[in-house]
Parts: C-alpha cells; structure tokens; sequence
C-alpha cells in the first residue's frame, strides 16, 4: 500500500475527531446516527449485538473520523477525487500497525449529493479498496440493500448519503460475493480477500476459495486443480 500522498490530495477533505463532529451543524447529525443507531442494536436486524459490530470499540478507541469535502463537490469528478482523499486519508491515520490498525472508520459525509452519483462513484471505486485491503460503504436516503439476517432490514439507509472508509475484515466476504457484481468483478474481490484475510477462520477461507472457483468457471476459467 502506497501511504506517500500529496498534501493536495489530502487537502481535498477535511476531518473532524468525534467532538468536533458532534459540534458541527453539519455532521452533528450523522454523528448522532452512528451512536444512537448503529453502533446500537436493533429490533429488526435478525442477530445480536449492533447494526455495525466494529463501530461501538472504534468509538471507544477514539478511531471515527468525520470528513466534509472543501470545497462541496459539484460533480462526480469532484466526488472522485473526495473518494481518492478518503483513502488517502484512512491510509496515513494512525494507527497503522497492531492489532487497532482494523478499527479506524472515515466517514465521508456528502450534503447534497445525489445518490445516484454516490452509487456510481462507489461502484467505480470500490475495486481500488478491496484491492489494498479496505472497504468502501455506501449509505444514502432509501437505500434498498437488504440486512445479512433480516432481508426486510435496511441497513445502508441514511439521511445524508454516505461513503465510508475501513478495513477489510473476515466477516466482509458476504459483501464482496453479491450476486449483482459480475463474475470478474467477483473473482477480483474474493482474490484480494484471500491475499488480505490470511488469518481468517479456515470455514471463511474455504468459502472464499468455492466463491472463486464458481466465478472463475462462470467466467469460462475454471480454477486450477
């Protein structure tokens, strides 16, 4: 992973840590969201513990950035570029090693962005993400995406659209093997999980692998034996 940005590339956001966020007319809101649901059960979500398992320690870890493009962007070109500072960004955050490396969460906050664009600009970069090892979420108003355990949750809603930066982690491979990526970008994704989570569980990796082997034979190149 390349950590040598130039500043202008970081300049093109600006973060705020958890306080100054929750002071912000802008992103008070989002951070209150992410405590007061997120990191929080709910009633709906199929299985225990918060809606994202990874935000309550990051949180208490002091871990959860909050950023705002500056300036606002206008178009998707300008969104691409925020996304590209996003990583930059997650990148040269602290910590960068040890076993707390996992748990630092940027949280892009796009005021007015049309969620069709962040739709676009989210599927158009996802690819460089999961390739380094990190994810790239989407959340935006009505987001149809079903929850993993209660297909009728819809966990990906929010009322400021989103994009988030964190790292892989074992439990992503659902995320990563959705059925409305085409084989090749599949096959990809499930590489780059395979060359990142080394130390997931053998049941994760040999789910991993049969995902592969199925994109790959979709794809008219069978794995070899």
């Amino acid at each position: 992973m390349n950590h040598g940005k130039a500043p202008a590339e970081l300049d093109r956001i600006r973060l705020y840590d958890q306080q100054e966020a929750a002071a912000h007319e802008l992103l008070g809101p989002v951070a209150d969201w992410i405590s007061g649901h997120v990191a929080r059960p709910h009633p709906d979500l199929g299985r225990r513990g918060a809606v994202c398992p990874f935000v309550p320690l990051a949180q208490r870890l002091g871990l959860v950035r909050f950023a705002l493009a500056d300036p606002p962007v206008r178009d998707e070109e300008e969104l691409v570029a925020a996304v590209a500072a996003l990583k930059a960004h997650w990148l040269a955050m602290e910590p960068r090693s040890g076993q707390h490396a996992i748990d630092k969460t940027i949280v892009l906050v796009l005021p007015g962005t049309a969620a069709a664009s962040v739709v676009r600009v989210h599927d158009r970069l996802k690819p460089e993400f999961v390739a380094d090892g990190l994810m790239l979420g989407e959340f935006y108003p009505g987001h149809p995406g079903p929850g993993l355990h209660n297909p009728g949750f819809r966990p990906l809603h929010s009322d400021v659209p989103l994009l988030v930066a964190r790292s892989m982690v074992g439990n992503d491979l659902p995320f990563l093997t959705e059925r409305r990526y085409p084989p090749a970008r599949r096959a990809g994704f499930v590489e780059s999980f395979l060359r990142h989570q080394t130390g997931a569980s053998a049941g994760t990796r040999e789910r991993a692998r049969a995902e592969l082997a199925h994109a790959r034979d979709e794809l008219g190149h069978p794995s070899p034996e």
